[in-house]
């Protein structure tokens, strides 16, 4: 047989011998990597982040171990004995740390036991090995460790308790595959002399994908219910609100709202009397997204319901804290209600904890607050409310607004804030009250809005 036909044998015979576990180590680099993204994507989760270190270490030990790496970087395997050596070593620490997230500290704390005991032999079998090569003394030691590590968590994988996550219980087999393959390895159990630990650790990755392709499905069906219950809840909302401005002879209605979120607290709404009597309720419930939303649409339909009262808005406002107290969860409304009469020419004005409203008087240039303040709505059962009474002539207008308003940051990155606020109110006094609307709401709009916006504007003519 010639010494050419000799070598390409030998170079078949160690591809067959190398390729399969140079192909399990890219594996397993790669999912090590991918855990430690995920880790970082489920707020630092260290179950993933101990197993991305476990992987990312066993694939580093791997490539060392591999003929093909050494021969394509042209280093002995002697060189890198000792690196080899305190990978070894420094392995059971994020095996024993991944264990520890998963079962917890164990039957009287034996994991964390087990895990300070490889972090304190880590210690001193690292220095060794750079020092002596290959100690044989801590090569016994390690495979003690191992061994009974392994054990105990083979013993709290087959007696898992409950509680546990969905993604550490999906592990908890492929680990006990891993785990009686380390056994044998380090029993020198090798079935036709071949290493079969990496065969177990590759199980273990491919539980680890098979784990969370299972959570990412399952979040993502949630996440499309959760959209679709969100999308209801808004056209809810959107149906609360009113359609448009209602039509008085001699006013001029707009409005808008801008929630922060799919669905918010900000409510408006009119109660229409005759030609010459128009109620206007701005509430803003407490917090934000789908409780405030639904306090919002009980405030609907109690304010819907004070049409006897809707001349009186201090007694509205007593009414809805009557009707609404104790079924608001801990939560609470503040409001502003205005009843203009025409024909009087007189605004009645009532708040509950509510921003000043604010009558613009044309012809002095005047921005009178009207601050006629009560008590929140929802938390005080006792709470009374009174209401003032204000002349208005043509020209005049009546801003009711929620705090988000005021308390918008603007381009300058300050508060825009009450003053400004009476100052716009009083340079816009020309324009027609959606044109005042749209160039207020230009004023504050930012990227991040942090509340939700609501104005009601009625103008006099």
């Amino acid at each position: 047989m010639s010494p050419d036909f000799i070598s390409r044998a030998e170079v078949h015979a160690s591809l067959r011998a190398n390729l399969p576990f140079f192909g399990i180590a890219c594996i397993v680099l790669v999912a090590g990597i991918s855990s430690l993204l995920l880790a970082s994507l489920r707020s630092r989760d260290r179950l993933l982040f101990w197993l991305g270190i476990f992987s990312i270490l066993y694939a580093a030990r791997l490539f060392i171990q591999n003929d093909l790496v050494r021969a394509a970087f042209n280093v002995p395997g002697r060189e890198l004995l000792p690196v080899a050596l305190c990978l070894t070593y420094i392995l059971p620490i994020p095996y024993a740390l991944f264990a520890l997230e998963q079962f917890g500290r164990g039957w009287k704390a034996s994991i964390k036991i087990w895990m300070w005991l490889e972090v304190a032999f880590a210690v001193v079998a690292i220095p060794a090995a750079l020092i002596w090569h290959y100690p044989r003394e801590t090569d016994s030691v390690n495979g003690f460790l191992i061994i009974g590590g392994t054990l105990l968590l083979l013993l709290h994988a087959l007696f898992r308790q409950e509680g546990q996550g969905r993604f550490a219980t999906s592990l908890t087999w492929p680990l006990f595959v891993f785990g009686i393959l380390v056994l044998l390895e380090n029993r020198g159990v090798r079935p036709g002399g071949v290493n079969i630990e990496p065969v177990g650790f590759l199980i273990l990755v491919l539980g680890l994908g098979w784990a969370a392709a299972r959570i990412a499905l399952s979040r993502e069906r949630k996440l499309l219910e959760v959209e679709q219950e969100l999308a209801t809840a808004r056209r809810i909302q959107s149906s609360i609100i009113p359609d448009g401005s209602p039509v008085l002879a001699s006013v001029r209605v707009a409005a808008r709202y801008q929630p922060m979120t799919a669905v918010a607290g900000d409510f408006y709404d009119f109660l229409q009397v005759g030609e010459n009597c128009l109620t206007i309720l701005v509430a803003d419930v407490s917090g934000h997204g789908v409780p405030a939303a639904l306090v919002a649409s009980m405030l609907k339909v109690s304010f819907a319901a004070q049409l006897a009262r809707a001349h009186d808005p201090a007694g509205i406002l007593a009414s809805l804290n009557g009707m609404l107290r104790g079924s608001l969860g801990g939560q609470f409304v503040t409001a502003a209600c205005a009843v203009i009469d025409t024909g009087a020419q007189t605004i009645v004005y009532a708040g509950a904890g509510h921003p000043p409203s604010l009558l613009l008087h044309r012809n002095t240039g005047e921005v009178e607050r009207l601050a006629e303040n009560g008590l929140i709505i929802g938390p005080f059962p006792q709470a009374t409310y009174s209401s003032v009474t204000v002349p208005f002539q043509s020209g005049d207008t009546l801003l009711l607004y929620t705090d988000g308003i005021v308390e918008a940051t603007g381009a300058d990155g300050e508060e825009f804030g009450q003053e400004r606020l009476e100052q716009f109110l009083l340079h816009a006094r020309e324009l027609e009250p959606a044109a005042v609307i749209e160039q207020l709401f230009r004023r504050i709009a930012s990227p991040a809005q942090q509340d939700d916006l609501t104005v009601v504007l009625a103008q006099f003519t």
